[in-house]
């Protein structure tokens, strides 16, 4: 069943998904492109977000999966990496009609997607983390390896 919010994020994909993916890029420190392997990584990750936005698809939670782990190797504070899971709340409250009572959003349907957005920010939160483990671990693999060719090389 479709709710009232995943209605007007379908009839408003491409400025929706144009909005987001604007946020996103400006989230790096330096100037990245939409034609850049990052900008098309992230493009693709938010475009099937925006589509499974409904569900949780393995699809779905593979594109948050991506997005986090493209935000994970970048020198941002966690706060404003995820930050762009809760961008796409206000550009849905910005897009939405206040004025007519056909296609405005309920406040129980505001509601409804600000709860939404909250689930996918934390679960985007446990992959960034994740990630990060994974990018401090191979540091430090890699400092116990440095270490050990100095101590064999001091040896022979």
């Amino acid at each position: 069943m479709r709710t009232a919010w995943g209605e007007l994020i379908q009839e408003n994909r491409e400025k929706i998904l144009d909005h987001w993916i604007e946020k996103g890029l400006s989230l790096f420190p330096e100037k990245i492109g939409r034609g850049t392997p990052i900008g098309e990584s992230l493009s693709e990750g938010l475009s099937i977000m925006l589509d499974g936005i409904e569900e949780n698809s393995k699809s779905f939670m593979a594109a948050v999966n991506q997005i986090a782990r493209i935000l994970a190797v970048q020198p941002l504070p966690p706060s404003k990496a995820l930050s762009l899971f809760l961008e796409l709340k206000t550009i849905l409250y910005e897009t939405a009609p206040k004025e007519s009572k056909n296609n405005a959003l309920r406040q129980s349907d505001r509601d409804a997607f600000q709860t939404r957005i909250e689930q996918i920010t934390l679960v985007a939160f446990d992959c960034y983390m994740e990630n990060r483990e994974k990018i401090y671990q191979l540091k430090v693999e890699e400092s116990k390896r440095q270490a050990f060719m100095l101590l064999r090389r001091a040896q022979g």
